[in-house]
């Protein structure tokens, strides 16, 4: 293609009617300094573009307009709106407008699909709005108007996503829905966005339907059973602490002849505490030097109330945030064990912006007891 050709095109798809479909005014380039532009003022490359410029001008594409006196001196280049789509056809390349109809029907052809009830409104609300703004030229964000296949195949994949059953970790979901079992964590944020529109952000992320990153489970030893409709696992039996999930949980009604539970921040440390047969109920508090999962809340919720909830966690910042978040997402009274500052003649780090940040946080919190405030 010719370079100036190139620049026509260029500065059509950057102009307001190659974005949007609002334009009124036909596109106007001053011959001299298209030609400049395109690096072909002079010589063989200037005849080469006035050339291709005078067959577009034949077909019907471009007008030249000319000198009135030297038909031959060309001082503009004019492409009718009209025309837009001729230009791109001739030169083999889709046309802004094509590529908005066909991003809008993809919308718009997704609307049909079958979606649960209670999203229906959402999804067709959602479909719809997308449609309009993928014609018109408006934003469609979450998703990328350079990337139309990408667009097609998320809205292929929601339906299905929205109609979810059971739980399933991510690489399963994503091979399932797009053939490929890495695709849909590239594409997480962009496929949350849409679910939270469609469900007015009452379930923004994949976990909200089921589909999670890994398994929620926690480590748990010691005296308790786990009854099921089809039997009885008893816990204390085992001799290392054993990985329950947050659905076996759910579905299990627990018992347990012991008064207190230990929850545990390092399960390294879980492992050692397990050794010691203490005839207490031993859990981790969530991921390995993180904050509880669903898994463990569920489970603390469910013991009984007359059972004594302890947590030994680190003695840091995040230590005691851990803490807090334990008691104010459980809704248990829950103690803190050996949870005190230790002073040491070591050299230590000094404390970082974040750990600052966590610090007044618990400070100014309701679930840290004044005498943890101390050691904090």
């Amino acid at each position: 293609m010719n370079r100036a050709l190139e620049i026509l095109v260029e500065r059509y798809r950057a102009s307001s009617a190659g974005r949007t479909d609002a334009a009124t005014r036909d596109l106007l380039f001053p011959f001299n300094e298209l030609l400049k532009s395109a690096g072909c003022l002079h010589g063989p490359a200037r005849y080469e573009a006035i050339e291709e410029l005078e067959k577009l001008e034949r077909k019907g594409v471009l007008i030249l307009e000319r000198h009135l006196r030297d038909h031959s001196a060309i001082l503009k280049v004019r492409l009718p709106l009209q025309n837009a789509v001729a230009l791109f056809a001739y030169l083999g390349i889709s046309a802004p407008e094509v590529e908005r109809t066909h991003l809008s029907e993809i919308f718009r052809q997704a609307q049909h699909s079958n979606v649960p009830p209670k999203f229906q409104a959402g999804w067709d609300s959602f479909c719809s709005k997308m449609a309009k703004a993928a014609i018109s030229g408006a934003s469609i964000r979450p998703f990328d108007r350079s990337k139309p296949v990408q667009a097609n195949q998320i809205m292929k994949a929601l339906p299905m996503i929205l109609a979810w059953e059971g739980e399933s970790l991510l690489r399963f979901a994503s091979a399932l829905l797009f053939h490929n079992s890495k695709f849909l964590e590239d594409i997480r944020p962009r496929v949350e966005a849409c679910l939270a529109r469609i469900t007015g952000d009452s379930a923004n992320t994949l976990a909200d339907f089921g589909i999670i990153q890994n398994e929620r489970s926690f480590l748990i030893h010691g005296p308790v059973s786990l009854h099921f409709e089809a039997g009885e696992l008893q816990v204390g039996l085992l001799n290392n602490p054993a990985r329950i999930s947050a659905t076996d949980i759910r579905k299990a009604k627990i018992g347990t002849p012991t008064c207190r539970c230990l929850t545990v921040e390092n399960a390294s440390m879980l492992y050692e505490l397990a050794k010691l047969g203490s005839n207490i109920i031993l859990a981790s508090s969530g991921s390995e030097g993180g904050f509880a999962n669903s898994a463990v809340i569920t489970f603390l919720r469910a013991l009984p109330l007359s059972i004594e909830l302890w947590h030994f966690g680190d003695s840091d910042p995040k230590g005691f945030d851990i803490l807090r978040d334990l008691r104010e997402r459980s809704g248990r009274h829950i103690r803190s064990l050996h949870m005190v500052f230790r002073p040491s003649d070591e050299d230590r780090s000094p404390l970082e912006a974040e750990d600052r940040k966590t610090i007044t946080r618990l400070l100014a919190s309701e679930f840290i007891t004044c005498e943890e405030k101390a050691e904090v």
